[in-house]
């Protein structure tokens, strides 16, 4: 074993920690822009899992966090239920409109166009200068990728305990038209990572690179190969879900990949795909010219990658448009009304109805095209007939499905040259649950579809029942391979309240993805492979895709939020397994042993070398050891520099170290919710500490500003209205592990609450005036003494206190200083307290100024005491973009800020703000000094962590 990998192995068996998920459910999602009340707080939190262990016993030995379970349970693969209707990337998006509705997209343009102006004046000689100088090197150092590249789950963090190499969310796959052992291109487009190509995708560890720096999007809808082997890659995410980001045109490689050109999508001098996603693109085989392309409804945001609260204003109308001339002109083929912006509702109000999803040709009769469109059902056109519908879901058209109803299908042909059509149906049964149907007369006039669902266990239609498990709109695949007209392959979410790390009777492996080979009449499980120590498959797949070999076992690859899994035959069988089980009834008992009857050999993760992880945060030890981040949907990620593991699952928000022992270190989840873990982030350690912050009813953010003191080991802050406070880790060690472990923890006859929070200031501390829009989103201490903390609020407001650590929570003071001192009326993105003054601080602020006066950075000096002092715009020639986080670099006495586009630099002497190179297209949403390496760390929202020498 090489020294490298004795490292990791030590990071996996001593640093990382369980896969824990946040708490609460859908209803609080919901109401995240306002805050939620204390019913919803108390109903939620810590009484769902009270619910859980009730409705569950076999939880009390859970061997996954019961925080995890019980979300899970409660919104089966919830993942995307509230990123359909409000989270973080919306919060992100209300940042940057603020005191607006929504953003303009000259806005938008004028901003990006700030940065590359940056970019440009960082390769003049006296950018260069300056760059140097902030990096206190003789010259320029470029930022480097510090990972993961692929990083490791580990064995506590996955369902079935084997250890797995994940990436982030994956939403397309492509292959090129054959595939051998040495060479089999397999393409993969990213949710906020772009486009990534293999050569090598039976190979053991593939070798994955980055390619389409000619796209300025970073979220793919759709990879397709055309007949004729051209590329096209249509941008923005047609995932229903707020961080589906809308897209930036449709774009074609004929050199398979190494280089882009986008292809005209203009309609009536307006750009039909700007502002939209597309989600597939089609070629007429006989005709190279001849394109389809359907758009969807996607996020507006601030950068290619997220997301946001409504669709951009002056979007084009979605549906299929068509071209004859391969893209100079085109016509709006098939369309139906689809939702408008409602400017008052939280969401936008306006969700998926008339996107289209998908498009296919037929594979025998090549003048016939099929689409399918959300909210509708499935249409079909003969030759230059006009587009019939020839399937129609039960509320066709209907405002209340728009943000759940989808239609997905397949085509192949029969021996006797029909076509066949394999359609999920999102809301077949009751509006509400996924069904499976088959028409073996596509061909027809008037196809008729089959049921092949079934409502009841233990009959063949049940395991293709509820496959994307409420959530189809976000995660929900059919396909069937070439030449083989009785397989199809249905993927979506997790069915987690069948599996027995949930409390469930073991019916299945999660039917993440089933296969059927007699025309989906019966199908069996993929989502566990046939290994002795099986490797399992992330939930919320998004694409599957078939290895065109010709020959040996079947290979098809998936992709899910957490990245590429190869999936291999022979299929085996392992209905044995279900004997086991002995929570099964006799019924489940015959589902089980269908599902297990031919499982796939292997199930091989593909995800080294993709680093396409959406982080929110960085945060590193006092010594420099070790680094922790968390991300979106994906955990929260630890590394001592040799290698990365994921320490907890789930949404990642903030996290920390005690300062005094970095072996007791901080996470957080979304929303008011943390562990602390007393032994280095083992496996086992995590204990709950938030009941009481829950139980509050305070409004805050979906990711709170969780805050380790950088003076008094054990104190950490958070905020919501109030900053609330703990002295000590969040509780007695001994309590907290015998009654609030994750794993262990009697979490139900706790005689307490988890954690001992308590809120700073009495009345006098809401800091949001009352105003529950106007929660606290900024909390930073001062190193230089022990009392002295600044604190923001998300409407503009700049408070300090004096006497943060008083031994009396209620004796904390505040003083208001934005007033005074002029400073803008917009989110607070970040607060650098000099290290040598603690009434000395830099504040970055998001949002625009062309919406709101002021500048994006300020110098500010105040008198804790009397809240008087200075206030200096900094902004020069920085533009107006908004800033997302700030550092302030006391060696070099330089600043560092990150926007939507990437990391900008600028000296105390030279006011001239430069772009800092090496870092991909990318948003960047934090910024972590390291102040003993000498390093800066950059949190991606899709390239994962990257790393500066600076200081």
């Amino acid at each position: 074993m090489s020294a490298h990998s004795q490292r990791r192995t030590t990071l996996v068996l001593v640093v990382v920690t369980a896969l824990v998920v946040a708490v609460v459910g859908l209803s609080m999602l919901r109401s995240r822009s306002g805050g939620s009340s204390r019913e919803e707080a108390e109903r939620t939190g810590s009484h769902e899992m009270m619910e859980a262990l009730e409705k569950r016993p076999g939880l009390a030995a859970h061997r996954l966090p019961l925080a995890f379970v019980a979300e899970k349970l409660e919104q089966q693969g919830g993942e995307a239920g509230g990123e359909i209707l409000n989270g973080p990337a919306q919060e992100a998006y209300d940042q940057r409109a603020y005191p607006r509705s929504y953003i303009a997209p000259g806005t938008e343009s004028d901003a990006k166009a700030s940065f590359a102006q940056a970019r440009t004046r960082g390769s003049s000689v006296r950018g260069k200068a300056d760059l140097a100088k902030a990096q206190g090197n003789k010259k320029v150092s470029s930022w480097e990728p510090l990972g993961p590249d692929g990083g490791l789950q580990v064995p506590e963090a996955s369902y079935t305990g084997t250890p797995a190499i994940v990436s982030g969310r994956t939403t397309s796959l492509a292959t090129e038209k054959t595939c051998t052992p040495s060479t089999c291109t397999l393409y993969a487009g990213t949710a906020g990572g772009g486009l990534w190509r293999t050569k090598n995708a039976l190979a053991t560890t593939p070798t994955w690179s980055p390619i389409g720096a000619d796209i300025p999007s970073t979220a793919i809808g759709v990879v397709y190969r055309a007949p004729n082997g051209t590329l096209f890659v249509g941008t923005g995410e047609p995932n229903g879900s707020s961080d589906s980001e809308a897209g930036l045109g449709l774009y074609k490689s004929t050199d398979g990949g190494d280089s882009f050109s986008k292809v005209d999508t203009f309609l009536s001098s307006q750009d039909f795909a700007l502002n939209r996603s597309i989600a597939s693109v089609s070629v007429d085989p006989t005709d190279p010219k001849h394109l389809y392309v359907g758009t969807a409804v996607a996020r507006h945001g601030s950068s290619s990658v997220n997301g946001g609260r409504y669709t951009p204003p002056g979007a084009a109308k979605v549906g299929l448009y068509e071209s004859k001339d391969a893209g100079s002109t085109w016509t709006l083929s098939l369309s139906q009304d689809s939702d408008v912006v409602v400017p008052a509702s939280p969401t936008g109000a306006d969700f998926f109805r008339g996107g289209i999803s998908k498009i296919l040709q037929d594979p025998t009769h090549a003048d016939t095209v099929y689409a399918s469109m959300f909210d509708y059902g499935l249409f079909r056109r003969i030759g230059s007939g006009t587009w019939q519908q020839i399937y129609t879901i039960k509320t066709p058209g209907s405002a209340t499905t728009s943000s759940t109803s989808r239609v997905e299908y397949s085509l192949t042909t029969l021996a006797g040259g029909q076509t066949r059509i394999y359609l999920g149906d999102a809301t077949y049964y009751k509006n509400t649950t996924a069904g499976l149907l088959r028409s073996d007369d596509g061909s027809t006039l008037t196809p008729t579809f089959t049921e092949l669902s079934n409502p009841t266990p233990g009959t063949p239609g049940y395991g293709s029942y509820n496959f994307c498990q409420g959530q189809c709109s976000y995660d929900m695949v059919v396909t069937s391979p070439s030449n083989h007209a009785d397989e199809v392959m249905l993927s979506g979410s997790m069915n987690y309240d069948e599996l027995e790390v949930f409390g469930g009777p073991g019916s299945s492996n999660g039917r993440a993805v089933v296969r059927s080979v007699d025309a989906g009449v019966h199908v069996t499980d993929m989502t566990n492979d046939a290994q002795a120590s099986p490797n399992g498959l992330h939930p919320d797949h998004h694409a599957l895709t078939f290895a065109p070999t010709g020959t040996g076992p079947e290979v098809f690859f998936s992709a899910s939020d957490g990245g590429v899994v190869r999936q291999t035959g022979p299929f085996v069988n392992r209905s044995s397994d279900c004997g086991s089980r002995t929570s099964l009834t006799p019924v489940e008992k015959v589902d089980c042993q269908q599902y297990l009857s031919a499982i796939p050999t292997s199930n091989a993760s593909l995800n080294k070398g993709l680093q396409t992880l959406q982080f929110q945060s960085v945060s590193v030890n006092k010594n420099g050891g070790v680094v922790q981040g968390g991300t979106q949907d994906n955990g929260t990620w630890e590394s001592d520099q040799s290698g990365f593991a994921e320490t907890v699952g789930g949404d990642g928000g903030q996290s920390g170290f005690n300062v005094d022992n970095a072996k007791i270190r901080y996470h957080s989840y979304y929303a008011p919710q943390h562990d602390v873990s007393f032994d280095g982030g083992s496996p086992t350690g995590w204990d709950f500490i938030s009941d009481p912050l829950l139980a509050s009813g305070e409004a805050s953010s979906f990711y709170t500003p969780l805050t380790a003191d950088p003076t008094k080991g054990g104190t950490v802050f958070d905020g919501l209205q109030h900053v609330w406070r703990t002295p000590d880790n969040g509780g007695d060690r001994p309590f907290l592990d015998q009654y609030c472990n994750e794993l262990t923890g009697d979490y139900g006859n706790r005689p307490k609450a988890c954690g001992d929070w308590q809120k700073l200031g009495g009345a006098a501390g809401d800091l949001s005036g009352g105003n529950r829009a106007n929660y606290v989103v900024a909390v930073e201490r001062a190193q230089s003494n022990d009392n002295t903390m600044w604190a923001a609020t998300r409407l503009g407001g700049l408070f300090i206190s004096a006497n943060a650590n008083a031994a009396d929570p209620n004796a904390v003071t505040y003083q208001r200083i934005d007033q005074n001192l002029g400073l803008p009326k917009r989110f607070v993105s970040g607060i650098a307290i000099d290290p040598a003054n603690p009434n000395h601080a830099f504040v970055s602020y998001s949002g625009y100024s062309a919406y709101s006066p002021g500048g994006h950075v300020y110098e500010v000096t105040v008198d804790s005491k009397t809240g008087q002092g200075t206030a200096k715009d900094l902004s020069a020639n920085l533009g107006d973009q908004p800033v997302t986080d700030v550092v302030w670099v006391p060696r070099t006495q330089s600043l560092f800020v990150s926007t939507d586009f990437g990391v900008l630099a600028s000296t105390r002497t030279s006011p001239n703000w430069v772009a800092t190179p090496g870092l991909p297209r990318v948003a960047v949403y934090g910024l972590t000094l390291d102040e003993k390496g000498k390093r800066l760390f950059a949190a991606t929202h899709g390239r994962s962590v990257w790393q500066l020498r600076a200081g």
